[in-house]
């Protein structure tokens, strides 16, 4: 398994609120769900980036799912 160091592994709680448009309270219930991933360094909340766009995939699917057609894959 290779790493990229150039972007980002992991969020704080502010960054990752701001980045999925959600409240301390909501964001603390995704990670208690497990719905996003996270750990403590010392005082410190981190969430992983990539449970971040798990969740937004997850998301998305569910909408498509809801509003009736599978949702395809999108090559960015």
């Amino acid at each position: 398994m290779s790493m990229a160091f150039g972007a980002p592994l992991v969020a704080s709680p502010k960054q990752t609120m701001k980045a999925i448009q959600v409240s301390r309270k909501k964001l603390y219930e995704l990670i208690n769900a497990g719905e996003l991933e996270s750990y403590t360094e010392g005082k410190s909340r981190r969430i992983i980036i990539k449970s971040i766009n798990d969740y937004i995939e997850r998301k998305l699917a569910a909408e498509a799912v809801r509003r009736g057609r599978a949702r395809s894959d999108r090559s960015d």
